[in-house]
């Protein structure tokens, strides 16, 4: 048998995985809705129901009500659980929808039910350690899981706000237990705090206007984490708007491609 190896500048043959987060109306959701127009069709694993900003685009998705419990079939008869789809997930039928992409909205949905879960599966309710525990077997494999399909992964997240033992305040994807809000940033290529920001704008005539500006951060700054594997050094740490699928593409060209990009840019 023989064996052709690819090559690490071969970017175009690796999948990444991706994790927006951020407070509520940041544009989570939106910039999901961004991937199905640059990389086509895709599946969303939604716990939110908040999926009405991208109700003009035709995107599958498939809503869970519990994490790996059975859900209640008389309340919801189309219901599943996240490990049931994740089973799907893995079965000849999604490989032949061929689907490109793969997005779970939300991870601190996911992490809330597991946690509930495990306290309800605990056999010793005098021991408090022993749900956080449960909830670990359950919650750690997932990021495992979704980094080994053959496609690209998104991952949404709430952000939680912390303050360090000099004040300042860092923000984290909101998860159940501190510990996995940060572990879980290692786990992913490609970070994106997406904010919202209300700011003073100058317009014709010197009036100031007031706008919504959205901005993503993925690097380290003014107390959000995000992070992006770009050895080229094409991903700036504070990007305008939220298209992320647009820095997937950066991150994925070919020098040459990258190199044709700059020049149509230039003569635009």
């Amino acid at each position: 048998m023989k064996i052709k190896p690819f090559k690490t500048s071969d970017v175009t043959a690796l999948n990444l995985n991706i994790l927006l987060y951020g407070h509520g109306g940041a544009g989570k959701t939106t910039a999901i809705g961004k991937f199905a127009d640059t990389f086509g069709k895709g599946l969303i694993i939604s716990g939110e129901g908040g999926l009405s900003s991208i109700s003009d685009k035709d995107i599958d998705f498939i809503p869970f009500y519990s994490f790996d419990h059975p859900v209640d079939k008389t309340q919801y008869p189309d219901g599943y659980s996240f490990k049931e789809i994740m089973s799907f997930i893995r079965s000849p039928d999604f490989q032949q929808a061929r689907y490109k992409w793969l997005a779970v909205d939300s991870i601190t949905e996911l992490s809330r039910r597991a946690f509930l879960e495990a306290h309800a599966e605990n056999p010793d309710k005098n021991n408090n350690f022993k749900p956080y525990q449960i909830y670990s077997q359950k919650i750690d494999p997932l990021i495992g899981d979704l980094r080994d399909l053959p496609i690209h992964t998104i991952v949404t997240a709430l952000a939680a706000e912390e303050q360090d033992d000099n004040g300042k305040t860092h923000f984290w994807p909101m998860l159940h237990q501190k510990s996995k809000q940060k572990k879980y940033i290692g786990d992913f290529d490609l970070v994106c705090a997406l904010v919202a920001k209300t700011e003073t704008q100058k317009v014709q005539g010197g009036k100031d206007k007031m706008a919504l500006r959205r901005y993503m951060l993925c690097d380290q700054v003014h107390g959000w984490h995000g992070k992006n594997r770009d050895p080229h050094g094409r991903i700036r740490p504070v990007e305008d708007g939220t298209d992320v699928p647009e820095l997937v593409k950066r991150m994925m060209m070919t020098k040459e491609q990258f190199e044709k990009t700059k020049r149509v840019g230039v003569a635009q």
